[in-house]
């Protein structure tokens, strides 16, 4: 699914740029050319069409479908290429004289001539895009289509503005196909062959020869208005026509083209795979309905303030054609895939039979409706395009057995949305759209309503492309039920972006500076370990950051924050120097060894203080707590569960046989860690030496040496307990408070301790009088508060805020600084009393 996303992405971004850069010539070039130069360019532009399809002879189609491409059969590709190229353009340079004198045009000849060269040289890159097409390189297409359109847009605008009128874009357009075989030459696979083969060919030529009648057929219905109209009207008549369906034709180059390339390649790859086709194309056709047909019904209401807006008041001759065009296109839109997918599906002959069928009938309507004039000939596409739809469903019928009434039943939502996206462009034209000098106004407004209530319809109707457009948008999983699930994510995900736009707005550290001034922010680290470390692999997420994540954390507290020593606090409780404004204070909890083996380094390495509270028996403990171990062992999907109960067997524990899934979730893991609270705390730690010893990892806890290197001067030691119980459960916690302090007072060679956080967070009044009463004067618990350092701080328990991995990152594990300052900014401002709360 991700590919399949990351493929649309980025032939949609191929398609967008390209277009961009396009229209952008197009929009300059409306304001220098006149309507005549515009229709004598279409007229040459269709034979160059009518011809491509000759010279191409459906050989890029057959290297994408050939289900075994060899080099032999891609060298004949080669040979059918350039010799089809060559004789093409000779055929072009041959006719450019008879074509000018049919249509009284000396200036066609011109346009022909550079045409033929532009043939002659096309082979050397179309050849290698069905190659890229194939694999699906889409990068590789996408910088040769890139530099292709911005040569193209460059010399037709420096051309048309040196006054070459219509031979301007004959010599864009051979500067582009110049550039295009260039640059496709350049990205060249290694093993592609060279030399061409010129035997062999005529599976080529059988595929290519079906299936390029078809598509000359198809040629020649689509552009023979511009040939009628040419020839019965004039020139400008076919100017404005042209401009016209250049309009309507926006939606497939802003949509269908991009997904277009794709389509062949994909239901190729189905029939390869023995899959069916016809569900795959009934999603398709519903998710192109979603967009093309509230496509045509707003570009239908807002043609006049389009055309004048973007290409001048000289075109406005095309609005009428463009409102009628619309709803050939929306007909169109139906089809608009099959012909491909009959293709793939190895039946090029309906694909070639459905066109053959059509366009004839297409052209002699086109000649009967021209004798009134442009509108007529708009009506006439109208009801071909109905034929079209009944023919080619007909054959399609029988190749993937979707048939119309099927085909239009799945598109029955799509006619829904259309009405939605309407309302707001129809109201903004009754009432609004009559305004002289407002037309880019009205257009920027009838756009907005429409997109909103197109929002607002694929939303209320629940139509499958919103699953599609929020799997794109990266938004949400794939949703079978597309109510309060999507709601409630569109709400957290809309929350992350407000938070990230205040955030780099610099509003949120300029609220932290005023709100926090004389806050002290105590923050809580755990586990720091590479993502390469064996030790990673089964650690606790809830307590384990990577490196790199803890290294940005740092980062962050030195551009907002005042990061402070426990010295530094300890003086101003004892009335010295206040604390600076923002203060912050790092803090560690357990005694791991990844402390000292990674944190310190990354500590030392920006010059931060910090405090870390050591369980004193963990200190020369080689296995984790048990919790940690026992989550560990449980981690792993095979045999997990059996050792955890092998190993309660061997410690004289087998009354507690665990039973759950194979396949153990957090949440699953975490239940069993419940069930095993309560057992002789002993056992426990016995349980955690047996499990750990067959895992192969380093040790887990500090050793005397790493708690003597972690003891600096930018580094304090602080108790967090004796044996990490919570001392709340502890029937004399006096003794085990003390035990902790004595034992590290040893360890640190006479250092005296008189810090301590409580273990697991858990404190009550008799453990602070316990506290007390062994000499420890700055108590640390995990309520996640800011501490308020103004007034009087005697009897202070300063609180904690725990930093989670998870709980700072975005939903690709990227470290985020606008979550992580939300997560501390806004936290409750608060003091505890020591005499006051009683907490488990």
């Amino acid at each position: 699914m991700n590919s399949t996303r990351k493929t649309i992405s980025i032939s949609f971004l191929t398609q967008y740029l390209e277009l961009a850069i396009q229209f952008t010539g197009v929009i300059i070039l409306a304001r220098i050319l006149t309507p005549s130069d515009t229709g004598t360019y279409s007229v040459a532009a269709f034979l160059m069409t009518l011809l491509h399809v000759f010279r191409d002879f459906g050989v890029v189609n057959y290297l994408i479908q050939e289900v075994d491409l060899t080099a032999e059969k891609i060298r004949s590709a080669m040979g059918v290429s350039i010799i089809l190229a060559l004789i093409v353009s000779l055929i072009m340079l041959l006719s450019s004289g008879v074509v000018a004198a049919f249509y009284n045009n000396a200036a066609l000849k011109e346009i022909l001539v550079v045409m033929a060269a532009s043939f002659a040289i096309s082979p050397f890159g179309s050849l290698l895009i069905g190659i890229y097409r194939r694999e699906l390189q889409l990068k590789t297409i996408f910088f040769i289509r890139i530099s292709s359109s911005i040569c193209h847009v460059i010399v037709a605008t420096t051309l048309a503005f040196a006054g070459y009128g219509a031979l301007s874009l004959a010599w864009a357009n051979f500067a582009g196909i110049l550039v295009f075989g260039i640059v496709a030459n350049l990205n060249r696979p290694k093993n592609m062959p060279w030399v061409p083969y010129f035997r062999n060919i005529r599976s080529i030529l059988s595929f290519g020869g079906i299936s390029s009648i078809g598509s000359a057929a198809n040629t020649i219905g689509t552009n023979s208005p511009d040939l009628v109209i040419a020839k019965i009207l004039d020139m400008a008549s076919v100017g404005y026509f042209s401009r016209a369906t250049g309009m309507v034709q926006l939606f497939t180059r802003l949509i269908s083209s991009a997904l277009t390339p794709l389509v062949l390649p994909f239901f190729a790859k189905i029939r390869r795979d023995g899959g069916d086709a016809a569900e795959p194309y009934l999603i398709a056709v519903n998710y192109l309905t979603a967009l093309a047909w509230p496509f045509f019904a707003v570009l239908a209401l807002l043609a006049f303030p389009m055309v004048n807006t973007l290409y001048g008041s000289q075109w406005t001759t095309s609005v009428p054609i463009v409102k009628l065009l619309c709803l050939a296109g929306a007909i169109g839109t139906l089809t608009l895939f099959a012909s491909q997918v009959m293709v793939a599906n190895g039946q090029v002959k309906s694909a070639t039979y459905s066109q053959i069928l059509t366009q004839p009938f297409k052209v002699c309507a086109v000649l009967f409706a021209s004798s009134y004039g442009l509108p007529g000939i708009a009506i006439a596409l109208i009801f071909m395009e109905c034929v079209a739809l009944f023919v080619v469903s007909w054959f399609l019928s029988r190749a993937i057995q979707v048939g119309l009434q099927r085909l239009f039943f799945s598109c029955k939502q799509s006619a829904y949305l259309t009405l939605f996206s309407v309302v707001g462009p129809f109201l903004i034209m009754t009432f609004w759209g009559d305004q002289a000098g407002e037309t880019v106004f009205v257009l920027i407004a009838g756009i907005i309503t429409a997109a909103l209530g197109w929002l607002l319809g694929i939303t209320l109707l629940k139509h499958p492309f919103l699953v599609l457009l929020l799997e794109s948008l990266g938004h949400a999983k794939l949703l079978i039920s597309v109510n309060t699930s999507i709601r409630e994510n569109l709400k957290m995900r809309l929350k992350t972006q407000i938070k990230s736009l205040l955030y780099y707005l610099g509003i949120f550290s300029v609220f932290h500076k005023l709100r926090n001034r004389d806050q002290l922010t105590i923050v809580m680290f755990h586990r720091v370990l590479p993502r390469t470390d064996v030790r990673w692999q089964g650690a606790d997420p809830e307590w384990t950051m990577s490196t790199e994540t803890f290294e940005m954390c740092l980062k962050f507290f030195k551009k907002h924050y005042n990061v402070i020593s426990m010295n530094q606090l300890a003086t101003a409780m004892n009335g010295g120097d206040k604390l600076p404004n923002v203060s912050l204070l790092i803090t560690f909890d357990d005694g791991w060894a990844d402390t000292s083996e990674f944190a310190q380094a990354l500590l030392e390495k920006f010059s931060l203080p910090a405090l870390v509270f050591v369980a004193g028996e963990a200190v020369n403990q080689f296995s984790p707590f048990w919790q940690e171990t026992v989550y560990s062992t449980l981690t792993k999907n095979n045999g997990g569960l059996a050792s955890l109960n092998s190993a309660l067997i061997d410690c004289d524990m087998k009354e507690i046989e665990l039973s759950g899934k194979v396949a153990m979730t957090e949440n699953d893991i975490r239940t069993v860690i419940t069930k095993l609270y309560g057992n002789d705390f002993s056992r426990l730690k016995q349980l955690a030496n047996r499990l750990y010893s067959h895992t192969g990892a380093p040790a887990a806890m500090l050793n005397q040496e790493q708690l003597q290197k972690l003891s600096t001067s930018l580094i304090s030691i602080g108790s967090h307990g004796n044996t990490h119980q919570p001392l709340t459960k502890i029937v004399n916690p006096t003794e085990e408070i003390l035990r902790a302090k004595h034992l590290l007072n040893d360890l640190l060679s006479g250092v005296n301790v008189d810090t301590m956080s409580f273990p697991h967070g858990a404190y009550d009044d008799n453990v602070l009088r316990a506290c007390k009463d062994a000499g420890y004067k700055y108590l640390f618990s995990s309520d996640a508060i800011l501490n308020d350092m103004n007034g009087n701080t005697d009897s202070v328990i300063f609180g904690r805020i725990h930093i989670s991995e998870r709980a700072i990152t975005d939903k690709r594990r990227q470290f985020s600084p606008s979550i992580f300052a939300a997560h501390l900014f806004f936290r409750e401002k608060n003091r505890v009393n020591t005499m006051s709360k009683n907490a488990n």
